[in-house]
């Protein structure tokens, strides 16, 4: 039976899969409010600018670029949310723009799209010991300078995003996870790829600690220095995952690249709403008067 259904099913699976993608983007781009905050300039933009680096360098590496463009989205969907976090708080302006859609929008339309990939991808597959340290530096280097490039064509300048205790904890993060791979025995890249994880981790563990032990006193003064601190880690930690996919470091298994993604879901949705949260249904409902 198997023999004689299999001719069918390499014939109409393919198909299956398109048709379903389109039914469900269909469901998702019927709805008005998705296109405007996906297709948002300032969520889009950045987003796809950061794709290039893994899209070039599979290229370049003559690879099929579409595990390392998915292994890129998540973080490079936090990556943007920290950026549009960061920069009204830089740029001075009202706190009711930093609970937008362009807060909350990149982290969903790197899992959207992280996982609407798989269903055309290729099998999974991890070669970690063919990404040297060059290579993962080469990547490196070529995002942050893709989204500087942004940054200074689009905001204030790239020099404000430069916090030196953020930066400072992203580097201890990567000396702990050297220090302690006597155990792992990873690769160069593969501890950065854990480094960055853990930078984004550490990111929500320090920002939502000391945010509300600083609320807890009144110190107005001293909770912009830590949303400052914090957020930046949380960019540069993202930065450093972008990277590790970009260059084809992943987990040996498929579904603990998808653990890692929740993972760097979690902390960032664990800053965002803790610290930024939207306003509720029953603030709204006050809002406009309505019996509550």
């Amino acid at each position: 039976m198997s023999s004689a259904t299999l001719p069918f099913q390499e014939y109409k699976w393919p198909v299956f899969k398109v048709l379903s993608m389109l039914f469900l983007a269909f469901l998702f781009l019927s709805h008005g409010r998705w296109l405007e905050v996906i297709f948002d300039k300032r969520v889009i933009q950045p987003f796809m600018l950061l794709l290039i680096t893994p899209a070039l360098f599979a290229a370049i590496r003559k690879e099929n670029p579409a595990w390392p463009i998915i292994a890129s989205c998540v973080p490079a969907g936090v990556v943007v949310g920290a950026f549009n976090l960061l920069e009204p708080l830089l740029d001075g302006t009202t706190a009711g723009s930093i609970a937008s859609p362009r807060v909350y929008s990149p982290i969903a339309l790197g899992l959207v799209l992280s996982y609407s990939l798989r269903v055309f991808a290729p099998a999974y597959e991890s070669k970690p010991d063919t990404t040297g340290v060059s290579a993962f530096w080469t990547c490196l280097i070529s995002t942050v300078a893709i989204f500087a490039a942004y940054i200074s064509l689009s905001s204030a300048g790239a020099e404000l995003y430069i916090n030196p205790r953020g930066f400072a904890f992203t580097l201890a993060v990567i000396a702990c996870c050297f220090a302690f791979n006597d155990k792992a025995r990873l690769t160069f890249g593969e501890v950065m790829a854990r480094s960055g994880l853990f930078a984004c981790l550490l990111a929500a563990v320090y920002a939502v600690t000391l945010y509300t032990a600083i609320a807890a006193i009144d110190d107005f003064k001293g909770i912009g220095p830590v949303i400052a601190e914090s957020c930046s880690l949380l960019l540069y930690g993202a930065l450093v995952a972008v990277a590790a996919g970009a260059s084809g470091i992943r987990p040996a298994l498929d579904r603990e690249l998808m653990t890692r993604d929740w993972h760097l879901t979690e902390a960032y949705v664990f800053i965002t709403l803790i610290l930024f949260p939207p306003q509720t249904l029953r603030e709204l409902l006050s809002a406009s008067g309505a019996p509550v």
